[in-house]
């Protein structure tokens, strides 16, 4: 089987929207989303439409995508995740349609596959939503979790690791990479074994002038975006 892995889009609609056609230019069997469509930018009820048309995908949810239905429960948007994560979570509150925040709440903290063996977690199998496994973090405590692959996503971060019988794959951050690079996805060949890290241009520059326009105080909002930048786009 072939598998498409995408995560943390992050409200950027401009870099999904390439990564949605390099996706489909893929011809999987199967598509797995490890969490994130809300938090940072403007546009996740344009992305969770297009993600519901998307044929055999299966998601999981981020922490942000939990924050989000916690914010429309409490009716209000703490200050303190304001300051830090921009307007997004305001700004979706008011738009987003009842279909798509039902979309939001089917989505497990897990999946398994178990055909596959694959096991698919935001953060870590130990803490689904808000664990963190880094490129350059020590893997051993994989080693005796029964599966062949492990999907994360969560640190904005690619990494393919293997501890004897078990692959984790991170594919990085549809919206939002902090490695300095463009926006990624994996393709998992379950019949190989063969993982590879596939890269996609976007012109950064529309989502950074979005940013501005809506004189967001978090300059990291910003700052960030230049890290995923490809200089060649014109």
């Amino acid at each position: 089987m072939k598998i498409a892995v995408f995560a943390d889009i992050h409200g950027n609609i401009y870099a999904f929207e390439k990564v949605v056609a390099a996706l489909r230019r893929e011809s999987c069997d199967l598509y797995c989303f490890a969490g994130d469509i809300c938090g940072y930018y403007y546009y996740q009820n344009d992305i969770i439409d297009i993600m519901r048309g998307m044929t055999g995908l299966l998601c999981v949810a981020g922490n942000h995508d939990d924050a989000f239905l916690n914010i429309l429960k409490a009716s209000r948007i703490e200050k303190s995740y304001a300051d830090r994560y921009g307007a997004s979570s305001s700004l979706l509150k008011k738009t987003i349609t009842d279909g798509n925040i039902e979309y939001l709440k089917a989505m497990p903290n897990k999946r398994i596959i178990k055909n596959e063996g694959i096991g698919m977690f935001h953060g870590s199998p130990w803490n689904c939503l808000n664990g963190y496994v880094y490129p350059t973090d020590e893997v051993d405590r994989f080693a005796p979790l029964h599966y062949r692959f492990i999907i994360l996503g969560h640190t904005h971060y690619p990494m393919v690791r293997k501890i004897e019988n078990v692959c984790i794959v991170n594919p990085g951050s549809c919206g939002q990479p902090r490695d300095y690079n463009m926006p990624s996805y994996a393709v998992i060949d379950t019949k190989t074994g063969e993982i590879s890290i596939k890269r996609v241009s976007y012109d950064h520059r529309k989502m950074v002038k979005d940013v501005m326009d809506r004189k967001e105080k978090y300059q990291y909002l910003v700052e960030v975006l230049k890290r995923g930048r490809d200089d060649r786009v014109s």
